[in-house]
């Protein structure tokens, strides 16, 4: 309740968030259908609670090898994929690196609240049901990220046994719990996305689009079932988002996503983005940009052919004062790939799901119309792209088109990479670098295909707090490392 009352009292003053204007924020502690709906807003909406360096774990980003290690050892042992990386290699604790579990959990918590007290809320029916389904929907997510982050990667043959995240559906508070299996996970996601569609659909209501719909649930089923390999639900998922919304043409250098496009069907997190690429003078003649000591991989960067206008929607080049380019997003920097949230919900993940779904299986030719229709809305011409027929082949094509599409939103590439049956071998080199700019060696560190450090670490202050918690098996990252030798 503490934390509850909490965010009641902040709600007023994050009235600059404009899905905040939709409802009355006068009250300290909810009575109203509208209070609860702002709390929703606030707690998920505006706060999504990403893991902040997921992409630094993924082989979308590289580091500056110029960059002072000093600058970059914040990130380094999520970069490194270090077995404890809450502990640097000095033995300092990084307090919120891994913080993302408890802001999770909280979400779970206000979600739970809600559910449990919102039928005496004062307020009709319709937004009562639509309310509450918003509420499912909110924890169906929050549990799918955990488990995505904290437990095993799905697998039919082993989901029984194999580890997930507690599951809480109260309101009290438990001193200690232990963990749920992957399959109970998975299990109780279906359930709440289900309940979910049914409350919305059945309230009649249809509200903005910082609010989710009935086509988001049936989206973020569809990834459900992919990522259980359920292949036909994945497809009958997908098929029902198509339905109901299409495509939207992308244009180089104009923000995509925005309230007016039917593409996006739900949008969320609008504060605290991950990489911040203006620092000032946005809006006048000169714009100073922030430094970065990572940035997208090159090899990323390759895919996107000269036609293809994600990568000029998605990404900003920067001349490193040599003549050679190097690239970071822009889907988190304001009008510039986005207009409302960092995250979104697009058809155009209907379009992936069902096409590695149909790919799976071994349907060729739905899997290419599906990157077909994809690609006809993100190239300027497509006439010179040649498609594979090898089914493998044709596997490999789509999820290529899904990293090209997806990268830099929510957890979508780390996500991607863990339920990979042949997951790529990852390397990152680390440069040591001293803060007077001289280069001392390089280290290289390597994700393993079958790596354990794929599931993160259970945060260490819940296991000082919850003795009885499993944590997760991780390896120790040695590097290989490359000395300079420096002559005077």
């Amino acid at each position: 309740m503490k934390k509850l009352i909490y965010i009641v009292m902040l709600l007023p003053f994050f009235g600059c968030s404009n899905f905040l204007d939709e409802v009355d924020q006068d009250k300290l502690v909810p009575e109203k259908t509208d209070q609860f709906a702002a709390l929703l807003l606030k707690e998920f909406n505006a706060e999504y609670p990403i893991f902040r360096t997921v992409d630094y774990m993924t082989d979308n980003m590289i580091e500056d090898p110029k960059a002072l290690s000093s600058a970059k050892n914040s990130m380094k042992t999520t970069f490194t994929w270090q077995r404890e990386i809450e502990i640097d290699e000095e033995g300092n604790q990084l307090s919120t690196i891994n913080d993302a579990w408890q802001k999770m959990y909280e979400d779970v918590a206000i979600a739970n609240y809600v559910l449990n007290l919102i039928d005496g809320a004062d307020g009709t029916q319709e937004e009562k049901d639509f309310i509450k389904g918003e509420a499912y929907f909110i924890r169906a997510m929050s549990y799918f990220n955990l488990v995505n982050l904290y437990g095993q990667p799905y697998n039919s043959a082993t989901a029984n046994a194999e580890l997930g995240v507690p599951l809480r559906e109260g309101i009290g508070v438990e001193v200690s719990y232990s963990r749920n299996t992957v399959a109970e996970c998975y299990a109780f996601i279906e359930s709440d996305l289900t309940n979910a569609k049914q409350l919305i659909q059945k309230s009649g209501l249809v509200k903005s689009k910082w609010h989710p719909s009935s086509a988001s649930c049936d989206l973020l089923m569809s990834r459900v079932k992919l990522y259980q390999a359920k292949w036909d639900e994945t497809i009958s998922n997908a098929n029902a988002v198509i339905a109901k919304a299409g495509l939207s043409r992308m244009t180089a250098n104009v923000p995509f996503i925005t309230a007016g496009n039917s593409e996006v069907l739900y949008s969320y997190y609008t504060v605290a983005p991950l990489m911040k690429l203006i620092s000032s003078g946005f809006g006048t003649p000169t714009v100073a940009y922030t430094v970065a000591e990572y940035y997208a991989n090159k090899e990323l960067i390759n895919l996107y052919d000269a036609n293809d206008n994600r990568k000029d929607s998605f990404f900003k080049a920067f001349d490193d004062g040599t003549g050679r380019f190097y690239y970071r997003t822009k889907k988190y920097e304001p009008n510039y790939f986005t207009s409302m949230g960092y995250a979104n919900f697009r058809v155009a993940e209907a379009y992936l799901n069902r096409a590695e779904a149909y790919a799976q299986k071994g349907d060729v030719a739905n899997a290419i119309n599906d990157i077909k229709a994809l690609q006809a809305s993100r190239y300027s011409n497509v006439s010179g792209i040649v498609y594979p027929t090898d089914p493998q082949e044709v596997l490999k094509y789509v999820l290529t088109e899904r990293r090209k599409e997806l990268c830099f939103e929510d957890h979508h590439r780390w996500f991607d990479l863990r339920r990979m049956k042949n997951r790529p071998e990852i390397k990152h080199v680390f440069s040591l670098v001293g803060d007077d700019g001289r280069k001392i060696g390089t280290e290289t560190y390597t994700l393993f295909s079958d790596d354990k450090n794929y599931t993160l670490p259970i945060p260490l202050k819940e296991r000082e707090n919850n003795p009885i918690i499993r944590n997760n098996e991780r390896y120790e990252k040695i590097p290989s490392i490359d000395n300079v030798i420096i002559i005077n």
